[in-house]
């Protein structure tokens, strides 16, 4: 494999180079210096033609003062020169022929200016929202109040995101979003990613892009969409940074404490980011089960209570070094890991009932887990800006690696209807867990004339996992494997990828279209023991992913239409082809699904924009082979695994508004309506199920004097459908308020979240052969916190040169 990925690199450094190379007619050379001959770097270079004085192209000097033209033409041209501090530089007609295919001119020689500048200081708020062409982008620093929030926190206040109670981030009513962070995969599951996010201070991000239809570039996994959280860089050298801590107390006291600092001087730039998050949480789990016999009479009631009380501990660390060893050439060294300890009790009470609701048995189970979560990344990225038109090449590689180990005790006390013990039953799992995740990865992107481009890149992607299940029956003598839950399943995955894109400006119309070939190679190998024998299966599929963008402008006015079109695919969670069964209780059991195939997904979306703070959308998506949970019984067992359900048609009505009263108060609102149908449920292919509901999402921010500002928001979700699940209506209400200190470098902030504790989800399971099934949540959501954020920085400006990309999709599909 890793003789394929040096193939695969050498051959596209060798296409990226030649794109440039093969089309060089004339280059001209030239060098500016001091008129002392030192080097002058930075400096804006523009070639000229003679003609018409239109701008040909831009080039800026490198360390030695040296800039370059290429691919230019036989005609006149003239030479343009400026940086801050020197006087403009103009030169003479210069003709350039055939016969002189490199052509080297004399130093330029650039003389101080005797104006010398006054400080100048800009102050400007940009929009919460942006509107473009590919996506919405969401500029945090724009809420005053997420100072001393977490990225978490950030998140959920952009338009048509939600994240439920167990991580998943849903964008416009659809889970399966991949979620980036500088365009890099976080590589982990639903409740490791919010807990990373949690630990993460909203002060380390920039701005925030949703993208319902993203781009060619973009790996085609995600069938919602894509995510990219892009984090601050620093434009300042010298030392700087910020520190940040909350405690907060809902059940239980929790606190999380960040730093970030960065260090530039020269050609190189550190950063460190760390974090620390202590969380003690609680949750109350109600299950009442109806099971009927043949002719539709009622035999049996299961009522179950569950509580929950895990205690996490998770330090994070990222840190790296940028080396600049030009103005346009950047290599970089970023290193990331986590390490989650876990520990939670989970004591059980589950009775059966008989028709008048009077106990015939219970069962009393003291539950436990003790989970470590190591993840280590090395990311090694190149970026080099031919020139200042935009042709460039990034090279990104990417190593991550995961080991999980958990143990599980489950000790079941059976009890007559009076109390009196009828027998025990121990059981204990050891479920160790290894993931391994190689990615190659580059870009090239080439500016054509007339407001075009075109842009292309190749990828390689590698993964390896080893997952075992031990599961012991204890005695009160010994201890003996259980043959029927042991088991071990080794999965390898490979995805190769090629994709071009274009972009097209021309009078009112914007035109971006793109192509993205993706292969991927699957083995799955189950080994077997002494009670069952092996099995192993083979993959291997082809895809295409076409998208398109058409936007036209109606008027003068930026009234804007825009048409979308994308295709993607979402491959399922490494853990979820695994066929092993996890018990949360006797009665209920998680199990994995080694056929579990892709799902496709076509997303239709226009879309009308009336100056960049009005956004209505109107979509439609179609789904095949969609993943969803499905509940199986299995005798008086719950079994919960996720499968093919067949199809699901989503569409509906989308507005995003900024709605403002003078400058104290800002609202921004978002809400949608959205109507979804699934087709081939399990239990009765044959029947639809789907329902219409409505999400309204208010923001609103007041700005007062002295440094004061606060926040109302919230949402409210109306009951819904999703697969076999019936969602009863949800709704909550946050606050907060901060107050500016230490001459606006430090931020107080207290905040309250589920004033109300409104935040219950509840509702049934539908489709379950000869039973019924209803679920209630109650969660720790309601929490006070008090946070404090400080700033610091000691240097001037400087330089800001780094661009670099993902590595891919990968990450995203580790699950727990």
């Amino acid at each position: 494999m890793a003789a394929k990925i040096r193939v695969l690199v050498t051959l596209w450094i060798i296409i990226a180079q030649s794109v440039g190379l093969a089309q060089s007619i004339i280059q001209l050379n030239g060098r500016i210096t001091t008129p002392d001959q030192k080097p002058v770097e930075g400096v804006g270079v523009s070639l000229v033609r003679a003609a018409d004085s239109s701008l040909v192209k831009v080039d800026l000097t490198e360390a030695d003062g040296s800039f370059r033209f290429t691919n230019l033409k036989t005609g006149s041209y003239f030479l343009t020169a400026s940086a801050l501090g020197f006087e403009p530089y103009r030169s003479v007609i210069l003709e350039l022929t055939a016969t002189e295919p490199v052509r080297t001119l004399a130093s330029i020689q650039l003389r101080s200016s005797a104006l010398q500048l006054k400080e100048v200081v800009v102050k400007t708020q940009k929009d919460f929202v942006e509107f473009k062409l590919d996506r919405t982008v969401v500029n945090v620093d724009a809420l005053l109040s997420n100072a001393g929030t977490n990225v978490l926190e950030v998140l959920q206040k952009a338009p048509g995101v939600t994240v439920d109670q167990n991580g998943i981030i849903s964008l416009k009513g659809q889970s399966g979003v991949l979620v980036l962070i500088d365009n890099r995969p976080t590589y982990l599951s639903a409740a490791d990613l919010a807990a990373y996010l949690k630990s993460l201070p909203s002060g380390s991000v920039e701005q925030i892009e949703l993208m319902t239809n993203p781009p060619a570039r973009y790996d085609a996994a995600g069938n919602a969409g894509v995510i990219n959280i892009k984090t601050k860089k620093s434009k300042i050298a010298g030392f700087n940074g910020s520190i940040s801590a909350d405690v907060g107390k809902s059940i239980y006291w929790r606190h999380n404490e960040t730093i970030t600092l960065n260090y530039r001087k020269n050609h190189f730039n550190f950063f460190l980011n760390g974090g620390f998050n202590h969380y003690d949480g609680w949750r109350k789990l109600t299950i009442e089960r109806r099971y009927f016999g043949e002719t539709n009479q009622l035999n049996t009631i299961f009522s179950q209570t569950s509580y929950f009380y895990p205690r996490n501990r998770t330090p994070t660390l990222k840190a790296g070094v940028d080396f600049y060893s030009s103005p346009k050439t950047t290599l970089g060294l970023v290193y990331t890991g986590s390490f989650t300890l876990n520990r939670e009790q989970r004591p059980v009470s589950s009775a059966l009932l008989n028709l008048m609701g009077q106990p015939d048995s219970l069962i009393e189970a003291a539950n436990s887990q003790r989970r470590r979560f190591h993840q280590n990344g090395i990311n090694l990225n190149f970026t080099h800006q031919y020139d200042s038109t935009g042709r460039s090449l990034t090279i990104d590689l990417d190593y991550v690696q995961y080991r999980i180990s958990t143990q599980q005790t489950f000790q079941n006390t059976f009890l007559e209807a009076n109390q009196v013990v009828k027998n025990r039953e121990n059981l204990r799992a050891d479920l160790p867990s290894d993931i391994a995740i190689y990615s190659v990865r580059s870009d090239y992107n080439h500016p054509l004339e007339g407001k075009a481009s075109l842009s292309g890149g190749v990828k390689s992607s590698y993964v390896s996992t080893d997952n075992a299940a031990n599961y012991f029956i204890q005695t009160v003598s010994a201890e003996r494997p259980d043959w029927d839950k042991t088991n071990r399943f080794r999965y390898t995955e490979n995805i190769n990828a090629a994709y071009l894109n274009y972009i097209k400006e021309r009078g009112r119309f914007s035109l971006q279209t793109g192509l993205r070939l993706e292969n991927t190679r699957t083995q799955g190998h189950q080994l077997g023991n002494a009670a069952k024998p092996d099995s192993s299966f083979k993959r291997n599929y082809t895809n295409l992913f076409p998208t398109l963008y058409l936007s036209y402008q109606l008027d003068s006015s930026q009234n804007r239409l825009t048409f979308s079109y994308g295709r993607r695919i979402g491959r399922p969670f490494y853990q979820d082809l695994n066929p092993f069964v996890f018990l949360l209780d006797k009665f209920t059991y998680f199990a994995g699904n080694p056929f579990l195939h892709p799902e496709f997904g076509n997303r239709f979306e226009l879309t009308f924009n009336h100056n960049k703070r009005f956004n209505l959308s109107l979509l439609y998506n179609i789904t095949t082979g969609m993943h969803n949970e499905i509940i199986e019984q299995q005798a008086a067992v719950f079994i919960s695994r996720t499968g093919n359900i067949g199809r699901l048609r989503y569409g509906g009505i989308s507005v995003n508004t900024t709605l403002k009263a003078g400058n104290w108060w800002t609202c921004n609102l978002y809400a949608e309506i959205m109507k979804n149908q699934f087709e081939g449920l399990p239990g009765n292919a044959g029947t639809r199920t789907g329902s219409v509901y409505g999400y309204l999402g208010p923001n609103s921010q007041f700005l007062f004097k002295n440094g004061w500002s606060a926040e109302l928001s919230g949402f409210y979700t109306t009951r819904s459908q999703s697969g076999q699940f019936d969602k009863a209506s949800l709704f909550v209400v946050n606050t907060g308020v901060q107050k500016k200190v230490l001459n606006n470098k430090g931020t107080v902030r207290l905040t309250t979240r589920d004033l109300f504790w409104s935040l219950r989800p509840r509702g049934t399971i539908l489709n379950i052969p000869n039973a019924t099934a209803r679920y209630h949540n109650v969660f720790d959501t309601r929490a006070l916190t008090a946070s404090f954020t400080y700033s610091f920085s000691k240097g001037a400006s400087g330089k800001q040169k780094r661009t670099t990309n993902g590595a891919g999709s990968e990450q995203e599909r580790v699950k727990n």
